[in-house]
């Protein structure tokens, strides 16, 4: 899939200036990040988000609390 993608937009990328280039690069990074970290929109994931984090500190409290006995 991504060969296919990559091909059909090649001569559109290769026709852009090297500052356009530079600029899309960079949107891509920013798009990357707000991907990775970004914000949650519904409630219910802002949720999951808490569970998740919550379920890994209790993980963690719970190894150390093993270790001091």
């Amino acid at each position: 899939m991504l060969p296919a993608l990559v091909k059909q937009n090649r001569e559109e990328y290769l026709k852009l200036s090297a500052e356009d280039k530079e600029d899309l690069v960079k949107e891509f990074g920013e798009f990357r990040v707000s991907k990775t970290v970004g914000n949650r929109v519904s409630t219910k994931s802002k949720i999951n988000d808490a569970s998740h984090t919550l379920r890994a500190v209790e993980n963690e409290v719970h190894l150390v609390s093993l270790n001091f006995l």
